[in-house]
């Protein structure tokens, strides 16, 4: 009896698994994976760089939230602005509906980019120390002098950069940015120097050889040329044909400053024996916003400005050292460039030409630490583009 009862069973059992009998259950067809339009991704990725960047303002901020049992609320910021950019990008695209996007047309292009494409750029910011720039560092009660640049021989520095850039669609790119700074010099030193809390000798030659400086960015970057396409008619001819394109994004920078490797000749009545500050210790990342202009001159010339910047003032930087370290930091930078393009010639290698500017300061500040530092560089830039 058993035994029919358990065969029974297992018949059912195969009966129920479709390809088992000669006859099989059709189950309904999953229901199908909600789609997000353009305009819902583009608030969502928006709301959620606007919400992290308030959130982080109330939360690490001194005299606000001063970030010590604050700080878990920006993931919480980030998510609320996220859901918040989206319902309102999902309104927008439901009431103001963007034009239908296009499909390749022709080879890439850096004026107009189609979807899936890549643009990469190395170039080179060859620059000039402007005035102003200078490098300060307090350990403890021991104030450091304001060491100018020019007194330290740092009067130049390149900075080679790479720069890749991908269109998920014709209008939205995701935008990654490495730079290094290359900076040093010798210089003789007549007196003293009181650096990060060390005397170093006067009388002697010393090399300031800041070698690990490099900046990393990552950036969304949308194109706003489809939105006022329609009307360029009517403007004047200066204004028309331009790809005007709006960026926001992140840059952390990283300085490790060392005056002869940190390893200076010291005096023998210095109470510190170090000479180097780890600025990269407390530093934040930065967020940024910023704006992109290309313009054809000609079949073969591309006019490119572009501006960008970004700031925080006395945040937690979630550091302790003599207690909380309140870091202050703003950046701004700013290009002229010209491209040439002829595939004919070039394929898709297109030089470029063009002078910049850039700004940058930094300050961290507490019971032990005081440290400055201000930097401003001005000069000519050269490199290629390749859009494929």
């Amino acid at each position: 009896m058993f035994k029919l009862q358990l065969s029974g069973a297992v018949f059912l059992v195969l009966a129920l698994i479709p390809g088992c009998s000669g006859t099989s259950i059709s189950l309904p067809p999953p229901p199908p994976m909600p789609q997000i339009d353009r305009p819902t991704a583009e608030g969502a990725v928006l709301g959620t760089l606007a919400g992290s960047y308030l959130t982080a303002l109330v939360a690490l901020n001194q005299g606000i939230g001063n970030g010590q049992n604050t700080a878990p609320f920006i993931p919480v910021g980030a998510a609320v602005g996220a859901l918040a950019g989206g319902a309102i990008g999902y309104w927008v695209g439901q009431n103001y509906p963007s034009p239908p996007e296009t499909g390749p047309i022709g080879p890439p292009d850096l004026v107009a980019p189609r979807r899936h494409q890549f643009d990469l750029s190395v170039y080179n910011m060859s620059g000039f120390t402007g005035p102003g720039s200078v490098v300060r560092v307090r350990e403890f009660t021991i104030e450091g002098n304001a060491l100018d640049f020019s007194s330290l021989g740092l009067n130049y520095q390149q900075m080679p950069t790479i720069e890749g850039r991908f269109w998920f669609t014709n209008v939205d790119a995701l935008d990654v940015k490495f730079r290094y700074t290359d900076i040093g010099a010798h210089k003789f030193q007549s007196r003293p120097i009181f650096y990060n809390g060390s005397k170093i000798k006067g009388g002697i030659v010393l090399n300031t050889d800041p070698w690990e400086w490099f900046t990393l960015g990552i950036f969304y970057e949308r194109r706003l040329r489809p939105l006022y396409s329609a009307y360029e008619e009517k403007w004047p001819a200066w204004l028309q044909k331009w790809d005007l394109r709006a960026r926001a994004g992140v840059e952390y920078t990283y300085i490790d400053f060392a005056i002869d490797s940190g390893s200076a000749p010291i005096a023998p009545n210095s109470k510190g024996e170090e000479t180097v500050e780890d600025f990269y210790h407390q530093a934040m990342p930065v967020p940024i916003i910023g704006m992109d202009a290309y313009r054809r001159i000609n079949d073969n010339f591309i006019f490119n400005p572009s501006v960008q910047g970004g700031w925080i003032n006395r945040w937690n930087s979630l550091r302790d050292e003599g207690g909380i370290i309140w870091s202050s930091q703003n950046q701004v930078e700013g290009h002229l460039r010209m491209l040439y393009s002829n595939r004919a010639w070039l394929g898709p290698v297109q030089p470029m030409l063009g002078i910049f500017f850039y700004h940058y300061s930094q300050l961290e500040d507490s019971h032990e630490d005081g440290n400055f530092l201000r930097w401003f560089s001005l000069g000519p830039e050269y490199g290629i583009t390749l859009s494929f």
